[in-house]
C-alpha cells in the first residue's frame, strides 16, 4: 500500500491584534484582573506581539477597567419604579460586576471608563428627583460598600484556605486567646456573625433607609425581594 502524499503545511498570518479583538478578549477573562500573560493567550498572541499594542500591566488594567465599565449595563428603570428599588438592584448588581471583572474595584477614579460609567449612574437617580450632589453621595456609598465587602471576603477565604477552617472556627480560635478580655465576643453563638455574602443586601438596604431618612422617606423594613 502506498502512504498517502503529506499535504505540505502553509503558515498563516499571526491574529491581528485590533481593538475590538482587544475588548472582546479583556471581557471574556473574568473572575481575575488580567495579565499581559493571560491576554496574550485569549487572543493567540505573544506577549512580545502584545507589548507593541499594550505598553505593560499598569495600561492593562486601566483598559481592562475602561472596557468592563463601558460595557456595564445598568438596571433597567421600570415604569412607576421607586428610586430605593433601583439603587437596590444596582447594588446588587454591582456586587456581581466586580466580582466578574475585579479590575473595576481598582481603576483610577478619574479614568475615562469610570467617569463614563459614573455619569451613567448619577443621571439615573437625578432622573429619580435626585440632586447631583446627592446622587453622587448615594453612589459613592454603595461604591464603599461594594469595595468593603469585596475586601472582607477575600480576607476570609484567605485565611480559610490558608488554615483549613471554616470562618467561625477560625473566630473561636482567635477567642482563647484571650478569653478573659472578651466576654462580650466571647458569649456570641455561630448564627450571631453575619455571613458577609448573605449580609451584603441587607447592609445596602440599610445604608438605602438612612438616605431615605435625610430625603424625608421611610423605607420597608426588608429590602425589594
Amino acid at each position: 500500500m502506498s502512504a498517502e502524499p503529506i499535504q505540505p503545511t502553509t503558515r498563516g498570518r499571526p491574529p491581528r491584534v485590533t481593538a475590538e479583538r482587544l475588548r472582546s478578549a479583556l471581557l471574556a477573562i473574568e473572575g481575575e484582573v488580567p495579565t499581559m500573560a493571560s491576554l496574550a493567550a485569549e487572543l493567540g498572541v505573544g506577549v512580545a506581539t502584545l507589548y507593541t499594542h499594550v505598553r505593560g500591566q499598569d495600561e492593562l488594567r486601566r483598559l481592562a477597567g475602561d472596557v468592563a465599565f463601558d460595557a456595564w449595563e445598568l438596571p433597567p428603570a421600570l415604569p412607576g419604579m421607586q428610586w430605593s428599588a433601583w439603587a437596590y438592584g444596582y447594588a446588587m448588581d454591582a456586587r456581581t460586576m466586580a466580582t466578574r471583572y475585579p479590575a473595576v474595584t481598582g481603576a483610577r477614579a478619574l479614568a475615562g471608563g469610570q467617569l463614563r460609567y459614573a455619569e451613567r449612574v448619577l443621571a439615573r437617580f437625578v432622573d429619580f428627583g435626585f440632586s447631583p450632589d446627592d446622587a453622587l453621595a448615594t453612589f459613592n456609598a454603595i461604591v464603599l460598600i461594594v469595595l468593603g465587602v469585596g475586601a472582607q471576603l477575600a480576607a476570609m477565604r484567605g485565611e480559610e484556605i490558608e488554615a483549613g477552617k471554616s470562618g467561625w472556627d477560625l473566630f473561636e480560635d482567635a477567642l482563647t486567646t484571650q478569653p478573659d478580655t472578651l466576654p462580650v465576643l466571647g458569649s456570641l453563638t455561630p448564627n450571631a456573625l453575619p455571613d458577609p455574602e448573605g449580609a451584603y443586601g441587607d447592609l445596602v438596604w440599610f445604608t438605602l433607609c438612612g438616605i431615605a431618612r435625610r430625603r424625608g422617606e421611610t423605607l420597608p423594613a426588608e429590602p425589594p425581594a
